[in-house]
């Protein structure tokens, strides 16, 4: 518990800090299948313009989609809702009244797979355009195209100097058998 000096209040920083460190952790594991979706859409030649509805909205004009995509896409994002979300959208919109599941109400959540694909299709255009800038030469190249191996071996790298510029390493095995372990990792992927 700390105070704030602001407000003069008590703050729970232990819970604070661990909701926080969930919270990265979520949006971190958001960040890798955001990429991964739009590797599948690249690699699937999905244009971006796939991404949007083809039977409402403002700009469904621009829609290289059939029907059928879409309604396919929006049903296995919905696919993916809670038990009780998906008996929120089962119900009348009279039977549900303003009945919440989570954060959101019967109506949020009957948008929530349009705002999904449009987030999809947003990220999808930004990649596109990094990817025409870095070819352009206008840009280097995007630290997540890099492979696996360049991430791991970074990632090892910096856990061995960081063992060995720690003034305190507790470890159940002798740090020279860590940091050479490390090294012969390193080493056999790169």
């Amino acid at each position: 518990m700390t105070n704030s000096t602001q407000t003069k209040t008590i703050i729970d920083t232990k819970s604070v800090y661990a909701q926080a460190g969930k919270y990265t952790k979520s949006v971190l594991g958001n960040d890798r299948d955001a990429v991964k979706m739009i590797d599948v859409l690249i690699a699937s030649n999905v244009p971006e313009t796939h991404l949007i509805s083809p039977d409402n909205g403002p700009n469904k004009h621009l829609s290289t989609a059939s029907s059928e995509f879409f309604t396919g896409l929006k049903a296995a994002i919905e696919a993916e809702y809670p038990a009780q979300v998906k008996a929120l959208l089962a119900m009348s919109s009279k039977a549900a009244g303003n009945r919440y599941v989570g954060a959101a109400n019967r109506i949020t959540w009957r948008g929530k797979a349009n705002s999904v694909i449009g987030g999809m299709r947003t990220a999808y255009i930004n990649r596109l355009k990094a990817q025409g800038l870095v070819a352009a030469g206008k840009m280097g190249a995007n630290a997540r195209t890099k492979p696996a191996e360049v991430k791991v071996t970074e990632l090892l790298v910096d856990a061995r100097s960081r063992i060995q510029k720690a003034d305190t390493f507790k470890c159940a095995l002798d740090l020279d058998t860590v940091i050479s372990q490390l090294n012969a990792m390193i080493k056999a992927i790169g």
